[in-house]
């Protein structure tokens, strides 16, 4: 099996990679960045990315949909020291084929890589009944675990009053894009206005609603 490993602790990075390489895997290439890992991918066209969630600047999710936009026959399964349902919806919402805990051992993430290249979907059991139990009407974070980075930068934007140029600068971005994007969050939020996207913001309130990047 021929393989992307993308993590930004190069120790991990590297053990992980020689542990796949000693039980046969081709390892193609190691990235730190998901940014790298996009590269990889696209030019290699592996059987499988093995993608980490959390890095420095952010998740991983923006490369998540690049790879599974420009490579769609390549697996990306994610995994990550915290393994909670909203992680796992969220990652599987956006293509990926897996959600793996990096508390596995190496031989358990081989048998989840060779499901998830079969066509199954590379997570436990427990975790994906849980990542998939019907929302709650209390629960209103459920509308905000399928944001991606971009799309949380849209929200922060939103927010405070910019319109459609001022978040393309902000983001650097053309305004068509910075326009998808703010679509594409209104749409996931189930509102139709960037009113009342910043309303339910307001309700739901508080810093910790926002990821860790964000937060002021």
């Amino acid at each position: 099996m021929r393989i992307v490993v993308c993590d930004d602790h190069r120790l991990l990075l590297e053990a992980l990679g020689a542990s796949l390489v000693a039980r046969g895997h081709d390892v193609v290439a190691l990235a730190v960045t998901p940014e790298e890992a996009v590269c990889a991918v696209t030019e290699h066209a592996p059987d499988v990315c093995l993608l980490d969630l959390h890095f420095p600047e952010g998740t991983s999710l923006t490369a998540l949909e690049a790879m599974t936009r420009r490579q769609p026959d390549t697996k990306v399964v994610v995994f990550s020291a915290t393994a909670d349902p909203q992680s796992v919806a969220g990652t599987l919402s956006l293509g990926a084929a897996g959600f793996l805990r990096k508390s596995m051992s190496v031989d358990e993430i081989c048998v989840m890589i060779s499901r998830a290249v079969e066509g199954q979907v590379a997570v436990e059991a427990s975790l994906l009944k849980q990542a998939f139990l019907p929302p709650s009407p209390s629960d209103p974070m459920w509308a905000l675990r399928f944001l991606t980075d971009r799309e949380w930068d849209a929200l922060q934007c939103i927010t405070q009053g910019l319109t459609t140029q001022q978040i393309a600068r902000r983001l650097g971005v053309q305004a068509s894009t910075a326009r998808t994007h703010v679509q594409n969050l209104l749409t996931k939020l189930g509102v139709h206005s960037r009113l009342e996207a910043a309303a339910l913001v307001a309700d739901l309130g508080g810093p910790s609603l926002w990821p860790a990047r964000l937060r002021s």
